[in-house]
């Protein structure tokens, strides 16, 4: 190849971060922000759990009562009926009451049959271990409990319309103003659900203050790609999620220091006006200015990031003049691609199986993860204690399965964890009641290796896939894990339909379907990964994929990428 020839084409090959570094305190200050972005998104998403916790409750004794001086247990020894609860066991009513009357001071029930039962009008709530929660301020209990579940599944909407709205919105108006935008919106929409008057006021400021923090969680990730050369940004990426796991681990102290929802909730969103720091702290990304023809501005910052970064200004200055021409005289002689579909993932058979393949398998993992994420309190033991061991073992998770899968591969990994995450929900089935710790050990397994399925699915997708159509991959799949989330709050109410050994054996039976179901698709260790559609048939086939283009080298875009 000709001298001149070569160095065109390594010219053309040359990213920013040559110029500028592709790792110093211009990246890590965007870095730190992203970070704590990561800590307002986890508290606010698994936050119900103490705002509305299971909190011991019985019909309300009537005024006369009241004044009589009848106890509370006296008056729920008497009153109150025994019924089965949703664990299947034999337990006080929380619901129904008898008929009873006051007869010379003393408590009277005329029936004790269970068609003298009525519904409670009132409740009295125990505040011996929880003092102030949503439960006994909306009464949230009985034929109100599914609220609870609707403001979980509300969450995820937003989180929902977030991802594909705000990833829609940043590519055309940029990731800083979008971002401004939702971190103001996430400022005030936390800061109004404590004028809420009511549980449905509070719903509906939550949606907004949920699109808010779950955007600027996801556009951080964009973010971070965007200003990273390739050999730190899988160190950027991975490390940032860790925010999440750190506020996970932190929320039961939290939570156990501060017994009132509401200054509970102060404390999770005031000091997050830090966030206003997004004015200063994040720049427009050199890759969007780029993309979008914004020269004057791209060489500007560019500027700034060398000199952030320490580089010689004198001899920045004059290698990125160069680079930003070279960029306009490429961008003008550059055809446009068409733009790749979900429905190219549909079109050929072996395509097709895998698809719907990977999108059951981010479906089941989504609703198990947060399933147990939010329902820490039905599975006994102190609450504050099994939600900090709920989140503690996803460090483990990822920093294991993350070695496991260089020697085994990410198919077998993920595998692992799935079949993993579903015996252990199964096993629950078989651990009489009375064994909390064990219930709680199996359930704890079960999160371990969810979370560790969630590590591995949203890299093995992105492998699987041909360059082609690998963004729009993984971001669809993405939607399916959503949708699994939305179902997840529900998990409780299940059994009060069903039986009550459905709400882990569904879940855990899934798990295991799906960990199965992958020995159908490709394994990647070793493996030259597709391009083309084409490709990607003969990949899905398990065939071996003859050429590689120099594209797959950064195979992962996470510009259509939100986790968890």
């Amino acid at each position: 190849m000709p001298t001149d020839e070569k160095s065109s084409r390594s010219a053309v090959e040359e990213e920013f971060t040559d110029i500028v570094g592709g790792h110093g305190k211009w990246q890590m200050k965007m870095y730190f922000f992203c970070f704590l972005c990561s800590w307002p998104h986890c508290f606010h998403n698994l936050i119900m759990t103490f705002f509305a916790p299971n909190v011991d409750h019985w019909c309300a004794r009537p005024p006369d009562m009241l004044a009589a001086n009848i106890s509370a247990n006296e008056w729920r020894n008497q009153s109150i009926p025994l019924v089965v609860n949703r664990a299947g066991l034999i337990q006080k009513s929380q619901c129904t009451l008898y008929k009873s009357i006051l007869v010379n001071g003393s408590l009277f029930v005329p029936s004790t049959s269970e068609s003298a039962a009525e519904s409670c009008k009132s409740w009295e709530y125990d505040d011996s271990f929880y003092k102030s929660t949503m439960v006994d301020d909306w009464d949230l209990v009985c034929d109100r409990e599914w609220l609870i579940s609707v403001s979980k599944t509300v969450y995820m909407v937003a989180f929902l319309i977030a991802a594909t709205l705000c990833g829609q919105l940043s590519d055309k108006f940029g990731r800083r103003p979008v971002m401004i935008v939702c971190v103001c919106l996430f400022l005030i929409a936390g800061l109004l659900t404590l004028l809420s008057r009511n549980f449905m006021m509070f719903v509906v400021l939550r949606f907004f203050l949920a699109m808010g923090i779950t955007s600027t969680y996801t556009i951080s990730y964009v973010l971070l790609s965007e200003v990273v050369s390739v050999e730190y940004r899988s160190i950027y990426l991975f490390t940032f999620k860790f925010g999440w796991t750190y506020a996970y681990m932190l929320m039961p102290l939290i939570a156990w220091l501060i017994p009132s929802w509401f200054w509970l909730q102060c404390a999770l969103t005031l000091p997050w006006l830090c966030l206003l720091s997004v004015f200063w702290m994040i720049p427009e990304t050199p890759r969007w200015l780029l993309t979008h023809g914004k020269y004057t501005q791209l060489e500007k910052t560019l500027l700034i990031a060398a000199e952030k970064n320490g580089k010689d200004m004198k001899q920045a200055k004059a290698s990125i003049h160069n680079y930003v021409s070279r960029q306009q005289k490429i961008s003008k002689t550059e055809e446009k691609k068409r733009d790749e579909t979900v429905f190219d993932l549909l079109k050929t058979p072996a395509l097709r199986r895998s698809t719907l393949n990977i999108y059951f398998c981010w479906f089941v993992i989504s609703y198990i993860y947060y399933a147990l994420s939010w329902n820490t309190n039905d599975l006994g033991g102190d609450p504050y204690w099994t939600f900090f061991i709920c989140g503690a073992v996803e460090l483990p998770a990822g920093v294991i399965f993350l070695f496991l899968c260089r020697h085994i591969g990410h198919r077998m990994g993920l595998l692992i964890a799935n079949v993993g995450a579903g015996i252990c929900l199964i096993i629950t089935i078989f651990i009489p009641a009375d064994m909390v710790w064990w219930v709680i050990a199996f359930s704890m397994g079960g999160k371990f290796f969810s979370s560790g399925s969630f590590d591995i699915v949203y890299i093995y997708t992105a492998e699987i896939f041909p360059t082609v159509v690998r963004n729009v991959a993984v971001g669809s799949s993405s939607t399916f894990a959503r949708i699994g989330a939305l179902l997840a709050p529900f998990i409780r109410q299940l059994a009060d339909v069903t039986h009550p050994v459905v709400p882990m054996a569904l879940p855990g039976g899934l798990s295991v379907i799906s960990g199965l179901l992958l020995l159908l698709l490709p394994k990647t260790i070793g493996q030259v990964l597709p391009d083309t559609l084409e490709e990607g048939e003969l990949f899905a086939r398990k065939e071996k994929v003859q050429k590689k283009s120099s594209a797959t080298s950064e195979f992962v875009n996470t510009a259509d990428v939100e986790m968890r």
